[in-house]
């Protein structure tokens, strides 16, 4: 049983996904769905702020956005989003919006229209950039909604062990070290992305 006060590690992951976290009298008060909040998620209709992600993990963040942006559009295939980009993941779930540190969205699945607010579909591809200030079932939670909801690929990275995990919705899944690359699969073909990358300087 993981300890919801602890912070993640790449030891901390489990073989089993269906875990609720619960939240602390310390949540902010419920506001309308509609109403976005920066730095914050809807769980379970409540707004719950993300952990604070300090520098490291941003500037990690930011890389890994700008490898796949650069690859994304030169080959024109589709949008990346940042932080800030929210997903309904299920549609019969308007109570639940998620933020990826990183997402993706195929060519051929973004609206005509580009939401101005969350999207109302689940991204084809999530990364989560793991902080000191994240706690393991909260990510386990978080993980287990984007393989329900069908994204595609997941991609959690571990700065302090220089891995990275990756999941896939059919269950299977694997862990690179910094000496192996990233592979897009059918996600984002022909990207390889050397997990060395991620690190450089930290």
């Amino acid at each position: 049983m993981l300890d919801p006060t602890a912070t993640v590690d790449d030891t901390d992951l489990r073989d089993e996904w269906n875990v609720t976290a619960e939240l602390g009298d310390d949540a902010p008060p419920r506001a309308p769905i509609d109403e976005d909040r920066k730095g914050y998620e809807l769980i379970h209709g409540t707004w719950v702020e993300k952990p604070e992600m300090g520098l490291e993990a941003s500037i990690i963040t930011n890389l890994l956005q700008h490898l796949l942006t650069g690859h994304v559009l030169r080959n024109d295939l589709g949008s990346v989003a940042g932080a800030e980009g929210g997903y309904q993941l299920i549609a019969t779930q308007p109570k639940s919006i998620r933020k990826p540190d990183v997402s993706y969205v195929a060519k051929g699945r973004m609206p005509a229209k580009v939401p101005t607010g969350n999207g109302k579909f689940a991204p084809d591809f999530a990364a989560e950039v793991v902080s000191p200030n994240d706690e393991a079932v909260a990510l386990e939670q978080k993980l287990d909604e984007y393989l329900r909801a069908g994204v595609k690929l997941v991609w959690v990275v571990y700065p302090k062990t220089q891995t990275v995990y990756v999941y896939r919705p059919d269950g299977t899944a694997a862990r690179k070290t910094v000496t192996e690359s990233l592979d897009g699969e059918a996600v984002f073909p022909g990207l390889t992305v050397p997990i060395a990358e991620l690190f450089k300087g930290m």
